[in-house]
């Protein structure tokens, strides 16, 4: 089984990047081989519908032999990339939800910004296919601003007609460009809210306490789904999605920690400023009919870069006329990022983007967005602590091993010293039994001691304790009644019940009384008879009321109509009178009463 089986959360050795700009798509197949790419396929389309488009590469890509079984990595202008001021110091990073809400709070007016970029004026003009002036011409007539051809009633009329077919109607541009662009529209822009955010730190904001920046990705969600469907039906797993300009500060080398590096891009250019190996500061420039030396004119002077700042350019197959042109036009040196597997389909932003996905660049200088957000930190990732645990495993085997080779060795060295003692030890061991014996017949007479000893102190403390105080009891108990019954009254029996050998746990009488943990020790049960029903209620009260010094209570009282003496109609009376204890004082009662 390979290593990237095992390990699931490390990094792959290949990689299968792809990029778009809306109208085309490139893909290149590049592995990792030390501290460099590789380049092993490459394929490129003018297919617009990125559905065919990937299926297209990817076929191409296996034709030239690619097996189809590594993952995928996308650039699109669809992604967003931008430098965000957030309270939150990266050596105490905040949890992943937590971090996400601030996130998505600095990026989701940024990416509306960004989507605006995606009209269908904009990619028209972007594409050649349209003038700045005729775009302006178009929008003045859907606003109903007032136009020199037609005035008023012109604008009335074009009003309410949407952009492309207004300008197809007004000769502007041919069906065909206009369904390439809403085409390329549907894989650049999105209409949900929702959105998928990754982001990395950078270093502390200068001239705010507490405050530092980090380099924020993010691109609308159904998008991401339905790029990762797309990848999906074709049996390849769209990793993560970079912004199209933003992957090639990767190809800086490492050794270099400051400078401003311009990454000019189709209608585009991003500036970075690094600063001590963090990224300070970040200028996207749009330009949409612009050259790419204008573009990056533009944006040096919007960087405001000092004459001695280091300035790289990552520019592709193209960069040695235009470096030669910004070292003309700004009098300072430009350096050329490049890289051995940049060539016609392979451009700085793909090189970058694999270097980051590979892990042979650094993980703070760009960040692609992944399907279900960024992954949390490795010790709470469940595929690392499989790994852990089974390295654990593997230790403890390994340990184990190790171990039972060093015992092996200790007895086999022992075995002929302990050959030889084997007699004496043997004599040792019948005498050890035979002294073992008798300290067993010891203690099993010391047992019986103890025992017999136990019982005679039971039987002393129930004759001289638990007998005169049960006799007084009962005393007490006659004698209450001899106090309680009258002519109405007649006791009929008295049944003193064995409750006296174990404490029985109180039946409450009342729901109040449902807590109640005390237990039963003494129990006498009385049935009486009564000429009337008061006479009985009478008698019951004065019960409660009399047994009440003997620490009695009388319970479950009841009166019921019943033939008495003589067969004379009266009232039965049912009650028992009970002695409670402290759960925790029935234990001495049981004592006693198992002694009797």
């Amino acid at each position: 089984m390979r290593l990237k089986k095992l390990l699931p959360f490390g990094k792959p050795s290949r990689l299968l990047v792809c990029e778009t700009d809306g109208f085309s798509l490139r893909g290149a197949v590049l592995a990792r081989s030390g501290s460099r790419i590789v380049l092993l396929h490459q394929a490129k389309t003018e297919q617009v519908d990125m559905a065919e488009a990937v299926a297209d590469v990817v076929g191409a890509l296996k034709t030239d032999g690619w097996k189809g079984d590594d993952p995928a990595v996308l650039l699109t202008p669809a992604v967003l990339s931008a430098l965000a001021e957030l309270p939150v110091n990266p050596k105490k990073p905040r949890p992943v939800a937590q971090m996400m809400e601030l996130v998505r709070w600095e990026a989701e007016p940024l990416l509306m910004q960004h989507m605006a970029r995606w009209s269908v004026g904009q990619l028209l003009a972007g594409r050649g296919y349209m003038a700045e002036e005729q775009v302006q011409a178009v929008m003045d007539l859907q606003q109903g601003k007032p136009n020199p051809a037609g005035g008023l009633a012109l604008s009335d009329k074009f009003s309410s007609r949407r952009f492309g077919e207004l300008a197809e109607e007004l000769g502007y541009i041919k069906r065909s460009q206009l369904n390439a662009c809403l085409a390329a529209q549907a894989w650049l822009k999105a209409d949900d809210e929702l959105i998928e955010c990754n982001w990395t730190p950078q270093g502390a904001v200068e001239d705010i306490p507490g405050t530092f920046h980090w380099l924020v990705s993010c691109v609308n969600k159904s998008l991401l789904q339905r790029w990762t469907e797309v990848f999906a039906r074709q049996g390849v797993k769209l990793k993560s999605m970079y912004p199209q300009a933003g992957c090639g500060i990767n190809l800086l080398p490492k050794s270099q920690t400051a400078g401003l590096i311009l990454e000019p891009r189709r209608g585009q250019a991003l500036a970075t400023r690094l600063r001590a190996g963090k990224i300070a500061a970040q200028h996207q420039h749009l330009g949409l009919t612009q050259s790419p030396l204008e573009i990056c004119l533009e944006s040096y002077h919007a960087m405001q870069a000092a004459p001695n700042e280091p300035l790289w350019l990552a520019c592709g197959h193209d960069a040695p006329l235009l470096a030669a042109d910004l070292r003309q036009m700004l009098a300072v040196e430009v350096n050329e990022l490049d890289d051995p597997a940049i060539g016609e389909i392979v451009t700085p932003g793909m090189a970058g983007a694999a270097r980051h996905a590979l892990g042979i660049s650094g993980e703070g200088r760009c960040v692609g967005v992944r399907e279900g957000g960024p992954l949390p930190p490795l010790p709470q990732r469940l595929e690392v602590r499989v790994a852990a645990l089974a390295a654990l495993l593997l230790m403890s085997g390994a340990a184990a091993e190790i171990s039972l080779m060093i015992r092996k060795d200790a007895v086999e060295a022992h075995k002929q010293e302990v050959d030889a003692r084997w007699k004496s030890i043997d004599e040792a061991t019948r005498r050890i039994k035979a002294q073992t014996e008798q300290i067993e017949q010891r203690k099993k007479a010391l047992a019986q001691q103890r025992a017999d000893q136990a019982r005679l102190e039971a039987m002393l403390n129930f004759y001289s304790h638990a007998v005169p105080e049960r006799v007084a009891l009962v005393q007490g108990v006659l004698g209450v009644l001899q106090d309680t019954v009258t002519d109405e009254v007649i006791i009929v029996s008295i049944d003193e019940t064995a409750k006296s050998a174990k404490a029985m746990p109180v039946a409450p009488a009342m729901p109040a009384m449902a807590k109640d943990k005390r237990a039963e020790v003494e129990n006498f049960n009385i049935e009486a008879w009564a000429v009337s029903e008061a006479a009985a209620q009478a008698f019951i009260q004065k019960m409660k009321e009399k047994v009440a010094p003997w620490h009695l209570e009388a319970r479950d009282a009841q009166v019921s109509s019943r033939k008495g003496p003589l067969n004379l109609d009266g009232f039965a009376v049912l009650m028992r009178l009970v002695r409670l204890v402290e759960s925790d004082s029935a234990a001495p009662v049981q004592q006693k009463a198992g002694a009797k």
